[in-house]
């Protein structure tokens, strides 16, 4: 895939993720809102049971409106109304093209028959699963389009709605919003639909304790990206300040673009950095989503820098009590002049469970998700899910500058 691609499907789900808060911040107390609904990218339910279904289209590239942009939502959504014209639903295509005015429009008879009758062969797949009775006024009744704003201006109406909510002293830019960003990003992936519901007092609740800036791909893809880093950098400095905190890091190594070229020395800088004294009291763990042979060979391109890792194997077997252990140490002169380990490395793909075997104060999560194995009761947790270690090196106090 393509830089440009890529960066066009991340702007396609940010889109979809801000009309989700936009609705959800508009909302009626009783309205309930599931994220990825069973109908569209939006479903919203409301007291009196009406459904209103949103897909959301993002055509930034394009530079004018062709009926041809909505034949996959509008099959999908008579495809939907065929199987159940009684149901109580209100169909929207939110769409996005340059250079169309903003506002609601009806969609013809001839655009739909034109849908109906497509060769593209995808399309053609859905067309044939539509009943030739449907009843197509019935369906063009309860359907829209809508075209919106552009994605900055969609954006700057979110966090208008989120000021509206009230939460007192929690800046908009650099917590609320892109927090708000990462709670629908993590529905979104959640496979049971009651699990991807919520409402307006569910999101004023959470944002309301969030303390700290969730970091995930799609909040780095934000326009305000720089001012999100510094301001987790600024919120995470008064704990990496502490000596004697022990530290987790969970890294998803498929998320570091420069992994296997700048794990080694991610892992020697974090050692110089904060654990390379005495009053350095607590051993870091690392966890990286490998098996035993990766982080055997990471072992040893370690060794040859002069860093020792304990991956908890002896000979072949992983030893629990063996990992957790405390290294020993020789001091001299308040100096440390030998040290049986530097860190413990565990290749979680080959031992799922013990990172749970004994929590630390504090784990840091490298990563866009949470591992469904990973436990996080009783600890501190924070998702800094940078794409580079410049990035996380930044954020934790190493370096002064990301880039």
């Amino acid at each position: 895939m393509s830089d440009r691609v890529a960066d066009s499907t991340i702007k396609g789900f940010l889109y979809q993720f801000n009309k989700t808060i936009l609705e959800i911040v508009k909302a009626d107390d009783e309205d309930v809102i599931t994220v990825e609904g069973m109908v569209e990218d939006v479903d919203i339910l409301s007291a009196g049971g009406e459904l209103k279904a949103i897909q959301c289209k993002y055509h930034e590239s394009k530079e004018k409106f062709m009926p041809s942009l909505i034949f996959k939502p509008l099959l999908q959504m008579a495809e939907a109304f065929d199987k159940n014209p009684a149901a109580k639903i209100k169909y929207t295509i939110f769409i996005y093209v340059p250079n169309e005015d903003y506002g609601e429009r009806d969609i013809d008879l001839s655009v739909l028959n034109s849908a109906l009758a497509t060769r593209d062969k995808s399309l053609s797949k859905i067309a044939s699963r539509i009943s030739e009775k449907i009843d197509k006024d019935e369906f063009l009744s309860g359907i829209r389009i809508i075209f919106g704003p552009s994605l900055d201006e969609i954006e700057s109406d979110v966090k208008a709605g989120l000021e509206l909510l009230g939460i007192q002293g929690s800046d908009v830019n650099t917590l609320l919003y892109p927090n708000s960003i990462a709670k629908i990003a993590k529905l979104s992936s959640v496979k049971c639909g009651i699990d991807r519901q919520i409402t307006k007092s569910d999101l004023y609740k959470y944002l309301s304790n969030a303390t700290y800036t969730a970091i995930s791909k799609w909040t780095l893809a934000l326009r305000n990206r720089g001012e999100i880093l510094k301001h987790i950098k600024q919120q995470l400095s008064s704990s990496f300040s502490q000596n004697s905190r022990d530290r987790y890091f969970y890294i998803n190594k498929n998320e570091i673009g420069d992994y296997e070229e700048k794990v080694v020395v991610f892992l020697g800088n974090y050692i110089n950095k904060y654990y390379s004294k005495p009053s350095h009291q607590k051993v870091p763990t690392f966890i990286v989503n490998d098996d035993f042979e990766a982080v055997r060979n990471i072992e040893s391109r370690l060794f040859k820098k002069g860093i020792k890792a304990n991956t908890g194997l002896v000979g072949n077997t992983f030893e629990a009590d063996y990992f957790y252990k405390d290294p020993i140490q020789k001091i001299v002169n308040n100096k440390i002049e030998e040290r049986e380990f530097d860190f413990r490395l565990l290749a979680m793909k080959s031992e799922q469970e013990a990172i749970n075997h004994r929590k630390g104060d504090d784990l840091y999560l490298v990563s866009s998700e949470t591992p469904n194995n990973i436990e996080l009761t009783d600890v501190n947790f924070y998702q800094v899910g940078t794409s580079s270690f410049s990035e996380l090196e930044y954020v934790i106090g190493i370096r002064n500058s990301y880039e």
